[in-house]
């Protein structure tokens, strides 16, 4: 099983699954990005749970296959930090925006404290 963040949530899920189906990948190969993890998968060296969206390219030139399991659908929370008496940069801002609309955040109630 090849890793990139080991605590992550998504992580904890798979290691979980792989526990209640008695299955032991060992060793765990830890790696620093997404990026590190898809390419030592294409080459071959183990497989990997990763988010979707970070393989979407792969998937669909075919240079990655997608296992399905019991964990297909399932959703982990994401968490988004930052000081609220910082000021918001327009990248923040834009960030915030985009979080906004695809996933219905309202971070209004600290915009204003953050300017």
């Amino acid at each position: 099983m090849i890793l990139n963040e080991p605590y992550a949530n998504y992580q904890k899920g798979i290691a979980a699954y792989l526990d209640q189906k008695d299955i032991v990948l060992n060793p765990d190969m830890k790696l620093q990005s997404i990026e590190a993890v898809k390419r030592s998968v294409m080459n071959n060296l183990g497989i990997a749970y990763v988010p979707q969206f970070s393989v979407e390219e792969e998937l669909k030139n075919g240079s990655l296959l997608r296992l399905e399991t019991e964990l297909d659908g399932k959703s982990y929370p994401g968490v988004c930090v930052f000081h609220r008496n910082r000021w918001v940069s327009p990248q923040m801002e834009l960030a915030f925006r985009i979080l906004q609309e695809q996933i219905e955040v309202d971070y209004s109630q600290y915009k204003d404290s953050a300017n």
